[in-house]
């Protein structure tokens, strides 16, 4: 009896033990994912921007500026939500400060949104005059994040 209790303890032992590591590895999973994820938007984001830029200094169709605008606008909606819980660790270069001070990072989100929407308005109207300073407050929007809530890239020589 003490061999079949003795056994039997050893064998739940085992499955807790394998459970808890699949947990582990279904978090682990879910936090690659919402990190690659994140990573794939703010490329969109990145590259929304780019395009932006070059068609206002001349490189591109300014018939493209609205859909790129307009796509700023949109995506700019869901970033805040690109940084769930658990999230901070693996490859990511988010700070700490994103899940430390979550009332500043909503902050620096909303600055983003208001300034895609600005711009999406300002590159609707067609008028440059105002297209560059809408510009220039979603660079700034950029910026505050960059310098906040990132880790420092290094820049290539």
């Amino acid at each position: 009896m003490t061999r079949l209790f003795s056994a039997a303890f050893a064998l739940l032992l085992a499955v807790s033990v394998l459970g808890m590591d699949s947990t582990a590895t279904a978090q682990d999973a879910a936090t690659e994912g919402a990190i690659k994820y994140r990573k794939s938007v703010m490329k969109t984001v990145g590259g929304n921007m780019g395009a932006i830029v070059g068609i206002i200094k001349g490189s591109g169709d300014k018939a493209d500026l609205t859909l790129h605008t307009g796509q700023m606008a949109k995506t700019s909606m869901i970033v805040g939500k690109l940084f769930p819980e658990g999230s901070d660790f693996g490859e990511t270069t988010a700070l700490p400060v994103i899940w430390e001070k979550p009332d500043d990072f909503a902050k620096a989100v909303k600055m983003m949104q208001d300034a895609a929407a600005g711009i999406n308005t300002a590159a609707a109207s067609g008028d440059m005059a105002v297209i560059g300073p809408a510009l220039g407050k979603l660079g700034e929007s950029c910026k505050n994040c960059h310098e906040n809530f990132r880790e420092k890239k290094e820049r290539k020589k």
